[in-house]
């Protein structure tokens, strides 16, 4: 249980030192172009921008995962190789 968890805050930290910027400002573009659209925002667009939010932060911590896997596969093989 304890690596699990562990594997969850490396996979959120990674995914937020890579990622982070790029989700907020994802967000506030897409908040910006509503905004000139429809000239108002409201609780339902914020709702929307968190949902936008937690998905992005979902595929963020797969690429995350993934990039770990690749590192981890990569040493096996120059260990293998020795």
């Amino acid at each position: 249980m304890l690596s699990r968890t562990s594997l969850l805050v490396v996979l959120l930290g990674g995914a937020m030192r890579r990622h982070g910027w790029g989700m907020l400002g994802a967000v506030l573009f897409l908040n910006v172009m509503h905004w000139l659209r429809y000239a108002t925002l409201g609780w339902r667009d914020a709702r929307d921008s968190l949902f936008l939010l937690l998905i992005y932060l979902g595929l963020a911590m797969l690429l995350e995962y993934k990039r770990l896997r690749d590192a981890e596969e990569a040493s096996a093989a120059v260990e293998d190789g020795r």
